[in-house]
């Protein structure tokens, strides 16, 4: 058992350390709402209840997705699938991605660069995000912006 859990880990850490400079960081919890991140990097998340949308563009450019604790699941097409339920966690380590939360308990950690949308709940309790370790702010009704090391 306990190798078994090793050998997963020492692939996904292999490409974590690739990381690069430029790589900015996005850190979101307890989110309330719907939350895209279209980037090129890695992506751990979890929610309490709700989707995940995830699109592995490019096959071979990184773990692929990686889903738990999913009560259902469909394919949209080669490269898109809709994970569903309670309690589902999901990674993607390495490569090209694009991940659409839409749910309540959502928290994500993320290494990389590019597009990333929160558009919380407006219930003025959608959780808190924190881009490049910079205080957490409250998630608002609607923000866009670049993720890279050089983000506000």
């Amino acid at each position: 058992m306990i190798l078994g859990v090793l050998a997963l880990a020492v692939p996904a850490a292999g490409l974590a350390s690739k990381r690069d400079p430029a790589d900015g960081t996005l850190s979101l919890r307890g989110g309330h709402g719907t939350f895209t991140v279209s980037a090129r990097g890695a992506v751990i998340g979890s929610f309490v209840r709700g989707k995940v949308i995830i699109t592995d563009p490019v096959d071979g450019d990184g773990t692929g997705p990686i889903v738990s604790g999913d009560d259902w699941q469909k394919d949209r097409d080669e490269h898109t699938t809709v994970y569903g339920g309670t309690r589902v966690r999901f990674r993607l380590i390495g490569g090209a991605f694009k991940i659409r939360v839409i749910g309540t308990g959502v928290n994500l950690s993320v290494v990389g660069r590019g597009q990333v949308i929160l558009n919380g709940a407006g219930t003025g309790e959608d959780g808190t995000y924190s881009v490049n370790g910079a205080p957490s702010a409250d998630v608002p009704d609607y923000s866009q912006f670049a993720l890279s090391a050089s983000s506000p």
